[in-house]
């Protein structure tokens, strides 16, 4: 199932459905069926993304951090932001810095967007973590050793950007 919505979305991608379709018979322009079935991907995609983050919530406290890892039996901060974004159906690459480069960035984060960190000065990114709300992210945080939720207020003297890919 998971397959076939990438394979989906890879399709949708390709065909470039969600620029807008126009009839172009000078009458009114109205748009076509795609850009409906387009949206009702999507949505459906960001609601399977909310129940992936409820779910890696419930791994606070319990995931250990593992490297390179990306299964709740452990894993890194790129392999955490990967398997929430995968019970989507969204398939991500397992590198903080390539999450970082994904997506639109946003300046007003909502539950699920990827939050990216570099040190001041830097391009590359070398942390990832998902966003709660509230100035809370989960990350899968090294120091700690395990899957956390912490306070953005904690990563003040790094580089911090906002990722929507939903």
């Amino acid at each position: 199932m998971k397959t076939k919505i990438v394979v989906c979305l890879a399709v949708l991608l390709s065909l470039n459905v969600g620029a807008p379709h126009y009839k172009d018979d000078g009458a009114t322009a109205t748009p076509k069926k795609a850009d409906f079935n387009h949206n009702l991907f999507i949505g459906k995609a960001r609601h399977k993304l909310q129940v992936g983050v409820t779910k890696a919530i419930a791994r606070a406290n319990k995931t250990r951090y593992v490297f390179s890892g990306d299964t709740p039996y452990g894993w890194d901060c790129s392999g955490l932001v990967r398997w929430v974004y995968k019970q989507s159906g969204v398939v991500l690459p397992h590198s903080a810095n390539a999450q970082g480069h994904l997506g639109a960035r946003v300046s007003i984060p909502k539950r699920g967007d990827i939050v990216v960190f570099a040190y001041p000065g830097r391009k590359d990114f070398n942390h990832a973590a998902i966003y709660l709300g509230q100035g809370l992210i989960l990350d899968a945080n090294r120091g700690f050793g395990m899957t956390v939720i912490e306070p953005l207020t904690n990563f003040k003297d790094s580089q911090i950007r906002f990722i929507r890919v939903l």
